[in-house]
This record gives C-alpha cells, structure tokens and sequence, in this order.
C-alpha cells in the first residue's frame, strides 16, 4: 500500500528484488516501530520513485534522505545495475562525511550468499537470515538510535532516571513485592524495563496502577501516562497522551493512534514509564502491538519502562523481551492486618484488629471497598 512521502526518511532499505520476501518482512517490523512513512522501501513508494530520473531521486534518498541506510547484501545486490547505482551513492555519503555519525548511518546486514563490492571483507555484517524480522528489526532501530544520538551537535538529553531507587508514595494495604519491584524500575541502572502484575479482581490492579503514575510523575524529567482498557476509547487515549505532553491523534483507530503517540515518545527518547491496566480488556491488532512491537523494543530503549497490570499479561517466558523484565508478580488479597496498618496510617481514630476484620468480612476482602473506608479522607 502506498505511503506519504515525508520530509526525511528514518530508515532506508536498498536491496535486491531476489530478497524482497526477507526484507519486506523486517521492514515492516522496523515501520511498526517508528511508524508509518520512516521507512523507505521502493515497493511502498513507488508512485513517487517511478518516471525518468528515478536514479537520481534513489540516489539522493540513500545519500542525503534517510537517518540511517540499510544495505541488503547478497550476490544479486552486488550483480545488477540499478542496485550497484544505490550502492554507489551509499558509499559517497560515506565518503563525504567520515563522521562518527556518517558511519553508523549506514549498516550492511546479510540477507543472502554473495559479496559486494565496496562491502570489505573484515567488515561485520550482521547475517539477518538466521533472525526472526522483530529480532533484525530491533538491530535497525538499536543503530538508528546511535546513529541519530551522534548526530551534528544534538547533545544527549540531561534528564535521566534516579540512580537509587526514589523513596514511594504507596497508600495501599501491603503489596510489598509490587512496591519494591516498582522501586527498581525506576532506576537508571536498573536491567528490569518491565513489570507485569497479575491478580484476580479486587486485589487493587487499578489503585496500584495510578499510584505508578504519580510516583514517576514526581520524578525529574520523567513523563509518564495511564491507559486503561477498561475505559472509553476516546477518554483513555485522551487520559493517555495529555500528560506525556503530546497531542491526541485524532480521526484513526486506536491502534494507529498509539502507535503515533509510540513513535513520538521514541523520537524524544525522554525517560518514559507507560502503565497499561484491564489488560484482559485488550484485543486484536492494539495487544499484538503492545507484545510484538513495544515490549521488544524495551530491549534497546533504556528510556522506557512499562507496567501492565491485569486479570492477565502477557507471557514473558520465552519472548524477546524476557531479559529485561521482572519475574511476573501475583497479587494476593491482603489480610486484614495489612488493613489495619493501612487504616492506622491514614486515619486519625483508634482502629483494632477486631473492627478491621468485621470490615474485611462485610466487605468480602474487596480493596476498592476497604480503601474507601480505611483509606485518606477526601
């Protein structure tokens, strides 16, 4: 289908017709990542590329047009004519800059048996045949971020997460292994980037998952937003994008219109905690999106960190993104001594362990009923 045509490419594939199959498939990988219209492949352009002078237009997009350059090499690149052509401009770009920048700005990837010329052969060159596309997608986009972070003057940004873990807020009635878990998410040398939490209704998903938000609100420099799957589509995203400081996409499905609020959290690359609750709520292309496309890029975005609460989440075991998320966490109803520590630090009236519990059992153990009672007045 055919795309807009930008201002300036993100990435920009140059590769042989022999391996369109492999490379079709990571380019829409690394398109789901930075969004529509990043990404240069001739088959979504080719309404702009096709007439006369179609050498010079491919020649300036690999030369001066994208971010970043992805050279697909086999032995039908190095074979034909109008590859040859791309793969001289590549090399100008190379050869005109010689900058840290002009250098990660092009990366050669294997995608079939062959040399090329102007390719050396001490060069690495990643062989992507042996990659699932989201696996060769995330290298793109892991050299695009340190292609684009060497760019010109662009210092890096000087807001960053704690180095210790911030002291919380937590109104809740125990859930301590949540509070801690949280608490090293938020640090800048943390390898944890995920957290998922599970729990049966009532265990208090929802009141945990807002205190999230308004813990790493506090923080310097940090940005963070909500989306809750059990809401109206209109008011969550509208609830979603307002505090991460970006404007509601308007006129698309929800899936599009996350994943335009992803690619502008990424282009910021600002310390970024994303909570997604009711997740048992989600379905369709906006959970595929979710688990094969931001979950995995949490690998690379040391930026980013993502909490998803619900009845269910997604499973970690055996993903992608696996090594940079905690062990999944399972709530339990909290007892009523945990309320009754609750209800003591929030309330001024003596309370005992006999009224908590009478509580507890006329409430059947539900959180949001106990907070209301037990919890800050209003």
């Amino acid at each position: 289908m055919a795309r807009d045509v930008p201002d300036r490419f993100a990435v920009a594939f140059s590769l042989a017709g022999e391996q369109r199959q492999i490379v079709l498939a990571i380019a829409q990988e690394v398109e789901d990542i930075l969004g529509r219209s990043a990404v240069f492949y001739d088959d979504w352009y080719a309404h702009w590329i096709a007439g006369q002078d179609s050498d010079l237009l491919l020649q300036s997009i690999y030369a001066q047009q994208a971010d970043l350059v992805v050279v697909c090499v086999s032995e039908a690149y190095g074979d034909k004519p109008w590859t040859r052509t791309e793969h001289r401009a590549v090399r100008a770009r190379l050869q005109q800059g010689g900058t840290a920048r002009d250098r990660l700005g092009v990366l050669p990837i294997r995608v079939g048996d062959g040399e090329v010329e102007g390719v050396l052969f001490n060069q690495i060159v990643p062989d992507v045949r042996g990659m699932t596309p989201a696996e060769a997608a995330e290298l793109i986009v892991a050299r695009l971020n340190l292609a684009r972070g060497t760019a010109g003057d662009v210092k890096p940004a000087v807001a960053q997460w704690p180095d210790d873990a911030p002291e919380l807020h937590w109104p809740m009635a125990d859930h301590s292994a949540a509070r801690a878990a949280f608490a090293r998410l938020l640090c800048e040398g943390s390898t944890e980037r995920a957290l998922l939490v599970r729990g049966v209704s009532e265990t208090g998903k929802s009141h945990m998952s807002k205190q999230m938000v308004r813990n790493a609100g506090l923080l310097p420099g940090v940005i963070s937003g909500r989306f809750d799957f059990k809401g109206t589509t209109n008011i969550g995203i509208e609830a979603f994008a307002q505090p991460l400081g970006i404007e509601e996409p308007a006129g698309r499905s929800l899936n599009e219109q996350l994943a335009a609020i992803f690619t502008e959290l990424r282009r910021r690359a600002q310390p970024t905690l994303l909570v997604f609750d009711t997740y048992e709520a989600a379905a369709g292309e906006v959970k595929d999106r979710i688990e094969s496309v931001l979950l995995p890029q949490l690998v690379a975005a040391r930026w980013l960190r993502v909490v998803i609460t619900g009845q269910s989440v997604p499973k970690r075991g055996g993903s992608t993104w696996e090594s940079v998320a905690a062990g999944t966490l399972t709530l339990q109803l909290p007892a009523p001594e945990d309320w009754l520590a609750y209800g003591r630090a929030n309330r001024d009236e003596l309370l005992t362990l006999e009224f908590v519990t009478q509580v507890h059992q006329l409430g059947e153990g539900r959180a949001s009923v106990l907070a209301s009672l037990l919890g800050p007045r209003s």
